[in-house]
């Protein structure tokens, strides 16, 4: 069983032993096809996962502006969920570069968000949207990685 998916179980169930804290199974499956990007899973499968409760909408029209709308906050609640969790689990120096990178952070999704819209051949909601979700998709799981102790990120110090 892939190391990955064991870890998202435990996201599921709570990560750090907080019973509380649970990500949506979908979130949990599209993160873990995320993580194995090339080797078990590809980038339209995984897009597939993300986007799956809005497959039934004709891209650009209104239901589907709305099921992306709905998406996002989805994905913004997982996101904001293990950010608190990684908030409490890091040391306080951490937690303060983590604030710096993630003000950065907030700017640099807006600015690539508005270009894909601006560029997109859908349309500018549909485009702006998806960009978002997948962006919100890749911290969440970047969170993930710091919880269970396989992140790289130089903010990801747990406290002893």
């Amino acid at each position: 069983m892939n190391k990955f998916i064991v870890a998202a179980a435990l996201v599921i169930l709570g990560t750090a032993g907080q019973a509380d804290s649970v990500l949506p199974k979908a979130h949990v499956l599209a993160l873990a096809c995320l993580e194995n990007l090339g080797t078990t899973s590809t980038w339209n499968q995984c897009l597939g996962q993300l986007f799956a409760p809005c497959l039934g909408d004709d891209v650009g029209t209104e239901s589907h502006v709305r099921c992306l709308q709905g998406q996002r906050e989805n994905w913004s609640v997982s996101m904001t969920l293990l950010q608190e969790e990684v908030t409490n689990a890091i040391t306080l120096k951490a937690a303060t570069e983590m604030s710096e990178i993630l003000g950065g952070w907030v700017n640099y999704v807006s600015q690539k968000c508005e270009a894909v819209s601006v560029n997109a051949s859908i349309s500018a909601d549909s485009a702006r949207l998806g960009c978002q979700i997948t962006e919100f998709a890749g911290l969440t799981g970047e969170y993930a990685a710091c919880l269970e102790g396989r992140s790289t990120a130089e903010y990801c110090v747990l406290k002893d």
